[in-house]
């Protein structure tokens, strides 16, 4: 938060990561791709920021390079959580239309949700937590019946301008070796839910892809004595994560050097 006078203007300095997992199944390995790690600034009011570089104490040459990206109308508290996350989600998108143009015959699945405002395309959408119920009935009750590797019938979603729809079905994945019950885990544990935009793809092309996802995604379901967030977090996209962790440096050591920038600057934190 930083301001002039009476004026007081909210911002973040924050840092996003994305990339890509290369998965050749006729081989059985994997590489990571397209890894980018990035540390920007900005704040909201219309406020500008400008390129912040935090030196690093000791005479290291590894200081801080915060890059400003536009600033947002919105002045609360909440556009710095805003202001971050979506640079991260345009990144992703754009790294999601490169890989497309590069090797359209490629499944690249999206750790998430298809977003409304992204260009339609072929990608597959993840989606690890049910936070919105778009089965009810009989139809809703074929989820605890679902067994590892097994899904529920596509079904449409649309938009409330009922101009973009999206292609998802219910998928249980996992090994039909792990007990969930017996690990304490509820009825509904490994359930995911996967979408691919209708505009993109036809639904006998859509019927083809979900099929394929219910021996895919089963293959690559991470185990619980290795992910709190098994299955439903795959195994490459939990060594992803981990990797850009690595990369984007130690969270306390960061905030220690922000906050001695903040404080030789005499401002609020």
């Amino acid at each position: 938060m930083g301001g002039e006078r009476d004026s007081i203007y909210y911002g973040a300095f924050g840092t996003i990561a994305v990339g890509a997992v290369d998965l050749y199944r006729a081989t059985g390995t994997a590489t990571y791709s397209n890894l980018t790690i990035r540390r920007i600034v900005g704040f909201g009011g219309n406020q500008q920021a400008e390129l912040t570089c935090i030196p690093c104490p000791l005479g290291s040459q590894a200081e801080l390079v915060y890059e400003p990206i536009p600033p947002s109308d919105e002045n609360t508290p909440q556009v710095r959580k805003s202001l971050i996350q979506n640079v991260m989600l345009k990144a992703e998108d754009r790294l999601a239309a490169e890989l497309l143009a590069k090797q359209p015959e490629t499944l690249i699945i999206r750790d998430g949700h298809l977003r409304w405002y992204g260009q339609p395309d072929t990608t597959l959408g993840y989606v690890k937590t049910m936070r919105k119920t778009y089965l009810s009935g009989d139809c809703a009750a074929l989820l605890w019946t679902l067994a590892p590797g097994e899904r529920t019938p596509i079904f449409a979603i649309r938009d409330k301008s009922d101009l973009r729809r999206r292609w998802s079905w219910y998928l249980r994945s996992g090994s039909s070796d792990i007990c969930l019950k017996r690990l304490g885990y509820h009825e509904l544990q490994g359930l995911v839910r996967l979408e691919l935009y209708s505009e993109s793809v036809p639904f006998d092309q859509a019927v083809e892809i979900a099929d394929q996802s219910t021996s895919l995604i089963p293959q690559y379901a991470s185990h619980p004595c290795r992910d709190p967030r098994a299955p439903q977090n795959l195994t490459p996209v939990g060594a992803l994560e981990r990797e850009l962790g690595r990369r984007m440096g130690d969270r306390a050591v960061i905030e220690r050097r922000l906050r001695g920038f903040f404080a030789s600057l005499g401002v609020m934190s």
